[in-house]
């Protein structure tokens, strides 16, 4: 959770009180209970942003780290594969040298 984060989810709930109390001061008196539940409001508001923010993040790097070592895993295969093609090939190579000796004997 980075600082700014926290400093829009405080500024949500300060004003969402100032919106709240001149609201309701153009109707009369202002109730304390409406106000705090308007506090609450955008608070929890603020904090479910805020969960949803880290959970996403955690997936990404959950994500990423997981391409990463599914690169290397795919790296690994292809340095394998390499090498047995390559051994294929001289071996292959050394029979077809072979089958030619003897066609010319």
């Amino acid at each position: 959770m980075e600082v700014k984060d926290v400093g829009l989810a405080a500024v949500m709930i300060v004003s969402s009180i100032i919106l709240t109390d001149r609201w309701l001061s153009r109707f009369g008196d202002s109730d304390p209970v409406i106000i705090m539940s308007a506090m609450l409001l955008a608070g929890s508001l603020a904090a479910m942003i805020l969960m949803l923010d880290m959970r996403l993040r955690k997936m990404e790097e959950t994500i990423d780290s997981k391409e990463r070592s599914l690169r290397i895993s795919i790296k690994g295969v292809e340095e394998n594969l390499d090498k047995r093609m390559e051994e294929i090939a001289q071996s292959t190579s050394h029979s077809i040298g072979e089958f030619s000796k003897r066609i010319y004997r």
